[in-house]
């Protein structure tokens, strides 16, 4: 059996989140956060096969987000 890819999308504008979300759910599992800090907390538990991350955030941006 083949392994779903995850795919971990990251925006603070609820909107992008839920449009984007519903293009990818078709093929690919998918969990969304609203922030930096809960997609870091979120990777701890699981990591995903990609990232989509908002660059613009408020807190940590994306950037940083990133780095750490």
């Amino acid at each position: 059996m083949k392994k779903e890819k995850h795919i971990l999308i990251v925006d603070d504008v609820a909107t992008n989140l839920i449009f984007a979300s519903a293009v990818l759910k078709k093929k690919f599992r998918v969990t969304t956060e609203r922030s930096g800090q809960a997609a870091l907390e979120s990777m701890r538990k699981e990591k995903p096969d990609l990232l989509l991350l908002d660059i613009m955030m408020p807190g940590m941006n994306g950037y940083e987000t990133y780095r750490k």
